[in-house]
């Protein structure tokens, strides 16, 4: 083959997803094409921030591995592995921050169009074959239906490119002992998303299995054992680049050791079946739109003509039974890893997913295709499609559909016409393929141009039903409200140079999404110190101790400020607070329509002196408000408590489970309800005093509400309407008192620190303990044991307070407050990869010297 037409396909394997995707955006109107965009699910709440994130440490806004962004602060190491090693990432700094939504769908265009060319090169490099016929298969991994579904999950979409390359490289490594191509692969995989990089080095030794099998003579002695003696290059290159990843892999470990990833479910360790004979059902069309990305059957569709000829594989009598058991066994243990629920845990590093299973089909889809190939390859030396392999194939289908709705899992079945379009296509197929083996010259031609356009009709059309449900962003609002809000923050930030927290509340509508917005990650996004978080990283403690304080926390991966609490404020030094909500007692300083400010007095600083006895104290797990109370009495003992109980005056239960509590508030201040008992999934309407409460963030579980602010002796009436019996005992309403806590401000404001953040990351301020019962200073900042802290040029060591806040003990007089931090495990992780680096470098080295002088 000329290099010219290797060189044309090589950039067709490219090109053809490049311009199918290119038509299907679109038809769908996505942007720069039209006005949607893809802010929704993960993809808007988390890794559209996180792209922001790396925008900014690279734009050189900061220089730290610390960010105050994510939660309350926290390292961004252990995000940065799991979301932002993709090389294609550095394409958002060619993007202004209003562009990053069409960045990503420029980043999921060329990594799913890469896939293409990845997969060619490996059938090219395997079968020493190709022609143009080779770009349906390269094409067909493409799209295929893992893609059509995870693809908004695009951090994955790296080990589908490297996939084809690190399997090529693994038949070098056997056949011709050479392990570049595989040791750079697996690195690569590895660094990229170590979550799939574990995936495929479980993968790796399979395939490796599979391949020595195969290639071994039927006359020598085959064991665990032997593989294990003749693969010894195979395990040394495959330890040494897993340790030569140490630089990423330690601290991605550590930060998420300290998740609540580590808890584990004996249930999901059971050999327990996932799914039955419905699972046929996904070999066809339209089988997974966006309603059921989050639970759904194994997608493993890879095109009617892949599985017509994957099926033929096993019917074609030029193919060895050799070949074919070892086709079986590797596919068939793929398989058993999503089938079965203890397998597919331990693949999904012994957690079970929660929302998106199956997170491995796409190497079933791979060994689908290649053996597809191999059947193709047959096929054009002669051999004959048999009728049995459209029959079995329409058999297997009708099976999946008929037992798919006979199964609780019938919700999954979009629709019976895509049932029937895939029977029909499975049978054209099938007629092109035997007249292009009968026909011969420009006939012949003419029908592989027409199977051709049908493969690649058919993939965009399973991408596009995948797709069209799609609630889409709207770019152009997104864009005007990035732009508005960004010039707030920036404006705030310039005014106050110390580190402060804000606390951002963005309309979903206005901010350009469809989707309810929660904005977890909204102090990502716009890059300021805040308190929500929505990460697979989300430190554990961290959680806990807000969770206590009031916080909303759904579930262990968020952590959300919904209601405004002035006791939050204080610790926390949520400074200001950006919302679209009018407050009738508060000054707005904001001059746009769209966005008030409104500034926090509480917020005193991000530190301040409290007894040494305030160590010791212990926060009760759902109990804010008592926990709230305890705070501020160990901190100033007043005589009274700081949070008054209302007088309950009447609590009435009317028909269709609608409740009315009356009661009357006790002291001057706002007026808090904590109602544990409460699902609020079940509330269908939530008014005080006939005023309806709407928070912004989706509530299912109990929060902490800020009802408003009353005057002592106010009435306050509470209507709720439920979809279940209420009682109420569940409710608990306490006022902050006014005076008292003003008094308290005043008091602790003398004694607050104000911390200068610098572009490195390190924290600098003073303060002066006067009085000697005082002398603990309390920081608002997650305690981490990689905080380098001195005062007055002395290190010293910081202690846990407040359940994970940090703690630093002082003597009486002023002191110089130095924090900087420092990742031991990061450096560790880099020495060690150094290390490997250099001594595999000087092995090669002397092998150089040494052979000469040997020969």
């Amino acid at each position: 083959m000329s290099k010219i037409k290797k060189t044309l396909l090589i950039s067709g394997s490219f090109l053809i997803p490049f311009l199918l995707l290119i038509i299907l955006w679109s038809i769908l109107g996505l942007a720069p094409f039209g006005n949607n965009n893809l802010l929704v699910s993960d993809l808007g709440t988390q890794y559209m921030p996180f792209l922001s994130l790396f925008k900014q440490f690279f734009q050189g806004e900061t220089y730290s591995l610390y960010s105050f962004s994510d939660a309350l602060g926290g390292t961004i190491l252990p995000l940065s592995a799991y979301y932002l090693l993709s090389p294609f990432n550095i394409l958002v700094l060619l993007f202004s921050y209003e562009q990053l939504p069409i960045a990503i769908l420029l980043i999921i265009t060329l990594k799913i169009s890469l896939m293409g060319s990845s997969m060619f090169y490996y059938l090219q490099k395997t079968y020493r074959h190709s022609t143009s016929s080779t770009l349906l298969f390269s094409t067909s991994y493409s799209l295929c239906g893992f893609v059509t579904v995870y693809c908004l999950n695009f951090m994955w979409l790296d080990a589908l490119i490297l996939l084809p390359l690190l399997v090529l490289g693994i038949q070098h490594l056997w056949d011709h002992k050479k392990y570049g191509l595989y040791s750079a692969a697996l690195f690569l995989s590895i660094v990229t998303n170590y979550y799939m990089g574990y995936m495929l080095c479980i993968f790796a030794v399979c395939y490796s299995l599979y391949w020595y099998y195969q290639k071994t003579e039927s006359s020598k002695k085959k064991s665990i054992w032997q593989f294990i003696k003749d693969g010894r290059l195979f395990f040394v290159t495959s330890f040494l680049t897993g340790i030569s990843t140490s630089f990423i892999l330690i601290p991605a470990v550590e930060g998420m050791l300290a998740t609540k990833k580590t808890n584990f479910d004996l249930e999901t360790f059971l050999p327990t079946p996932n799914f039955g004979l419905n699972f046929l059902s996904q070999l066809g069309l339209g089988s997974v739109n966006f309603e059921w990305r989050l639970e759904h059957l194994p997608t493993i569709f890879s095109g009617i003509l892949m599985v017509l000829l994957f099926i033929a594989f096993f019917q074609l009598s030029t193919i060895s039974r050799k070949e074919k058991l070892g086709a079986g066994f590797l596919i068939g243990f793929i398989f058993l890893s999503f089938w079965l629920e203890l397998v597919n845990t331990i693949w999904h590093m012994f957690q079970s997913p929660a929302g998106f299973p199956y997170r491995n089909t796409f190497i079933f889809s791979f060994l689908m295709i290649k053996f597809a190939y191999e059947a193709f390859l047959k096929l054009k030396e002669g051999a004959t499609l048999r009728l049995i392999v459209p029959l079995l194939f329409s058999l297997f289908l009708i099976v999946g559909y008929v037992s798919l709705k006979l199964s609780k899992e019938k919700v999954f079945l979009l629709s019976d016409d895509y049932f029937i379009i895939s029977l029909l296509i499975i049978w054209l197929i099938y007629g092109l393929v035997v007249l292009i083996q009968k026909m011969q010259g420009r006939n012949r031609k003419s029908i592989y141009v027409l199977l051709f356009l049908v493969v690649c009709s058919e993939l965009v059309f399973n991408f596009w039903i995948s797709f069209k449900d799609i609630p889409f962003g709207d770019q152009e609002k997104f864009a005007q409200t990035y732009r508005i809000q960004d010039e707030i923050i920036s404006d705030l930030k310039k005014e106050e140079t110390s580190l402060f927290r804000i606390k951002q509340t963005i309309d979903s509508d206005a901010a350009g999404y469809n989707e309810k917005n929660n904005g977890y990650n909204n102090p990502i996004l716009y890059g300021y110190a805040g308190v929500s978080s929505y990460t697979s990283t989300l430190d554990a403690k961290t959680q806990d101790t807000l969770h206590a304080l009031g916080l909303y926390q759904k579930n262990d991966r968020r952590i959300a400020y919904v209601d405004e609490s002035k006791v939050i404020n204080l610790l926390l030094n949520v400074n200001y607070q950006l919302t679209p909500e009018i407050k009738t007692h508060q000054e707005n300083r904001s001059t746009d329509p769209s966005t008030n400010v409104y500034e926090n007095d509480e917020a005193i600083g991000i530190g301040f002196l409290v007894p040494q006895e305030f160590a010791d104290l212990k926060l009760a797990n759902n109990q804010p408000l008592k926990n709230q109370e305890n705070i501020l009495q160990q901190i100033q003992k007043n005589t009274q408590n700081y949070f008054q109980e209302t007088k309950k005056i009447a609590w009435t239960a009317h028909e269709d489970q609608n409740y009315t509590l009356t009661t009357k508030t006790t002291a001057n201040g706002e007026l808090y309800l904590y109602a544990p008992e409460i699902n609020w999934e079940k509330i269908t309407s939530f008014k005080v005093n006939g005023e309806k409460i709407q928070p912004a963030v989706y509530i299912a579980t109990n929060q902490l509400f800020n009802l408003g602010y009353f005057k002592k002796d106010d009435v306050v009436e509470l209507q709720l309407e439920s979809e279940k019996e209420l009682e109420d005992n569940t409710l608990e309403l306490r006022s902050l008192k006014q005076e008292s806590f003003h008094s308290f401000i005043a008091k602790q404001k003398s004694q607050a620190i104000q911390l200068k953040e610098e572009v490195s990351g390190t924290l600098t301020g003073e303060i002066t303990v006067a009085e000697p019962d005082n002398s603990l200073l309390y920081l608002a900042i997650p305690y981490d044991k990689n905080w380098q802290i001195t005062v007055d040029g002395k290190k010293i060591n910081a202690k846990s307070v407040l359940g994970n806040f940090t703690g630093i003990e002082l003597t009486s007089g002023e002191h110089q407050i130095t924090m900087h931090y420092r990742q031991r495990n990061f450096i560790i992780g880099v020495l060690i990869s150094i290390s490997v680096l250099l001594g595999v470098l000087f092995y090669q080295l002397l092998k150089r010297f040494i052979r000469p002088k040997s020969a």
